[in-house]
């Protein structure tokens, strides 16, 4: 679902770039800073969640230890069977998405230049 979401978005974005998607400028600012919010806020939860890498206080017993890797995985590592599968790296991919949608505002009230996105997606698509 997430690749589809990102494939959704970089698409509105070039087309906004392109001048197809045309908004309100006001209506675009707006929308805009809300998303410039919940990327400061996904990017809050990205630095709780990279915190969590190592545990204490579980105690010795094997299920325990078996129990707190299994929840540092989860948070941070991902597992051999599915390396994306990680809270960091989820919203690694939710931070991208969102950064599409406020560029796709952006570019569709005339803020974004292509210049600029070209020069930043390869940064990001290597990022992730």
């Amino acid at each position: 679902m997430t690749e589809d979401q990102a494939a959704y978005w970089r698409n509105l974005k070039q087309q906004a770039i392109d001048g197809i998607i045309r908004i309100d400028v006001d209506l675009g600012q707006s929308i805009a800073a809300v998303i410039a919010e919940y990327i400061t806020e996904l990017e809050f939860q990205k630095a709780e969640a990279q915190r969590l890498d190592h545990l204490t206080g579980w105690g010795g017993l094997p299920s325990a230890q078996a129990i707190r890797q299994k929840l540092e995985f989860k948070a941070v590592a991902a597992s051999a069977d599915d390396p994306e599968d990680s809270a960091v790296k989820r919203l690694d991919q939710h931070i991208s998405i969102a950064r599409d949608q406020r560029d796709t505002f952006l570019a569709a009230i005339g803020r974004l230049h292509t210049t600029d996105q070209q020069s930043a997606d390869p940064l990001r698509n290597g990022g992730l």
